[in-house]
C-alpha cells in the first residue's frame, strides 16, 4: 500500500508540472475540449464498498469528491453507510478518454449486531485508485478502474490494518 500511495502522490505532483494538454492534442480545434469547470453527479459501484453516490467538482482537471454509500462489503453488513472524500486529478489521452488518479478516506458506520464475534465499531478506510473515464457525451461520462484499499478496523492508524485490491465501476452526470 505505501508504494502504491507513493506512487499515486507522483502522478498528482506531475500533473502540476507535465504539460499533458500537448499529449491529448487539447489545441485542437476538432477534439472534445473538456471544460475548465464542470460538477457532476457520480454514482459507483465496487467490490469494497458495493455502492456510492457522489458529487464531483473538477477545476482544470483537478476534481474533489465528496459522497456517501452503504452496503459495507468488506465485512457483510448489509446496513452500514460511510461518508467518503476523494481528492485527485484527471489525465485527458486523448479527446473523450481521461485517466484519473486520486487518494481517498472513507469512514464507514456500520449498524449493530446482535452477534459478539462481530466488531460493531467505526473503522475508516484509505485508498488509491486509478480509473479510465470515457465521456459519452456532454451530459454523460462512464469510468472503470482498480484500488488498493487500507481498511483501519480500530480508530487508530497504528490499529489491526486489511488491505485489499478492489475493482470500481461507475457512471457520471451533469
Amino acid at each position: 500500500m505505501t508504494r502504491f500511495c507513493c506512487l499515486m502522490a507522483l502522478v498528482l505532483a506531475l500533473g502540476l508540472f507535465f504539460p499533458w494538454s500537448v499529449l491529448a492534442g487539447e489545441d485542437a480545434p476538432s477534439g472534445y475540449q473538456a471544460p475548465d469547470t464542470e460538477f457532476q453527479w457520480v454514482t459507483t459501484g465496487s467490490s469494497i464498498t458495493q455502492i456510492a453516490t457522489a458529487f464531483r467538482a473538477t477545476h482544470h482537471h483537478w476534481y474533489g469528491e465528496i459522497g456517501i454509500g452503504g452496503l459495507s462489503a468488506f465485512d457483510n453488513r448489509e446496513d452500514a453507510f460511510f461518508l467518503s472524500l476523494n481528492l485527485g486529478r484527471r489525465f485527458q489521452l486523448i479527446p473523450r478518454l481521461f485517466l484519473g488518479a486520486d487518494l481517498g478516506y472513507r469512514h464507514v458506520i456500520p449498524d449493530g449486531s446482535d452477534n459478539p464475534a462481530i466488531d460493531t465499531g467505526k473503522y475508516f478506510t484509505l485508498e488509491g485508485r486509478l480509473k479510465l473515464e470515457v465521456v459519452l457525451g456532454k451530459h454523460m461520462s462512464v469510468f472503470l478502474g482498480g484500488a488498493t484499499t487500507n481498511i483501519y478496523q480500530g480508530y487508530s492508524l497504528g490499529s489491526d490494518t486489511v488491505s485489499k485490491g478492489s475493482v470500481f465501476f461507475g457512471v457520471g452526470l451533469l
